[in-house]
């Protein structure tokens, strides 16, 4: 059965008020298609409060998707119809669909967590996908008004710390897919998305975008001066991203320094981790020589 929006808006109230147990009768395929072909309606509620929350329940919670579906469902994420679909636009709804194609990226990856069926290609392609999907987004919008969160740089920084996390990127047989190489395109992937001369954030991309550098260094892989290097490539005379215009370079400077302090906290709340103490010493001076940029 195919349905339309408003049908399927009522199925997946009557899931949510059952427990998220599946209706009798209803079949779990037609349901994944309605959900995903609707994941980025301007509805919401229908779009957050039921489709993600429905992929949350069915996968994560129940488990009652098979390998086979959720195979399909990461699939059809990462395709041109859903990550990439109108992907280089700006306020446009399109955003929605890449937007909440991404959180069901991490979905996939919580439910291979439980029950592996990741293979180490599968784990690289979602990788380049991610960062090419970075290097294209546009739609840096948070909230929008009378069609809820749209939140696009903090889903796919959700999904950077998934890539990032140990436990997580490990392949059905219990490889390790993420090493070293891996771990800094993050790093890099989480400066593009810093590195914003286009929009402000406003709706706290800079504490989700400090989340996967926090997972990084809990991977051991990188020195306190090889982090600390990190850090300072955000200055100035350092950053590729400066151009010497405005209001580009006063939207870039807002969003590093916003990032800085919130990385900086971060760091100092977790101040007896071996190495963090260097780090947040050296960030102190950082961020005074910003105050006075």
């Amino acid at each position: 059965m195919v349905r339309n929006f408003e049908e399927l808006k009522q199925l997946l109230i009557e899931v949510k008020d059952n427990d998220y147990n599946v209706p009798s009768g209803v079949d779990v395929d037609g349901v994944i298609a309605d959900m995903l072909k609707f994941i980025g309606h301007t509805d919401a509620e229908l779009r957050d409060k039921l489709i993600y929350s429905t992929f949350v329940q069915w996968a994560e919670v129940k488990g009652i998707f098979s390998v086979e579906q959720m195979i399909h469902i990461l699939n059809t994420c990462l395709s041109d119809t859903h990550l990439f679909f109108g992907i280089g636009e700006k306020d446009t709804d399109s955003v929605f669909t890449r937007s909440f194609s991404s959180l069901l990226i991490n979905i996939s990856f919580c439910v291979h967590y439980e029950k592996p069926f990741l293979t180490t290609k599968d784990i690289h392609d979602i990788k380049e996908a991610v960062f090419r999907y970075i290097s294209e987004e546009k739609d840096y919008r948070g909230y929008v008004d009378d069609k809820g969160w749209a939140h696009a740089v903090a889903h796919i920084a959700d999904v950077l710390l998934t890539i990032a996390d140990v436990e997580k990127a490990i392949d059905v047989d219990g490889n390790y897919c993420i090493g070293r190489e891996g771990l800094l395109e993050v790093l890099q992937a989480v400066k593009t998305l810093v590195c914003n001369k286009e929009f402000v954030y406003s709706a706290e991309e800079d504490e989700r975008l400090v989340t996967p550098f926090m997972v990084v260094t809990d991977r051991k892989v990188f020195t306190s001066k090889e982090l600390i290097a990190w850090i300072d490539s955000f200055n100035m005379a350092d950053n590729e991203y400066w151009k010497g215009t405005m209001p580009d370079d006063y939207y870039l400077y807002v969003n590093r320094k916003n990032f800085m302090r919130s990385l900086y906290f971060r760091l100092q709340s977790q101040i007896s981790t071996e190495g963090f103490d260097e780090i947040c010493k050296h960030m102190r001076g950082f961020l005074l020589e910003s105050d006075d940029e």
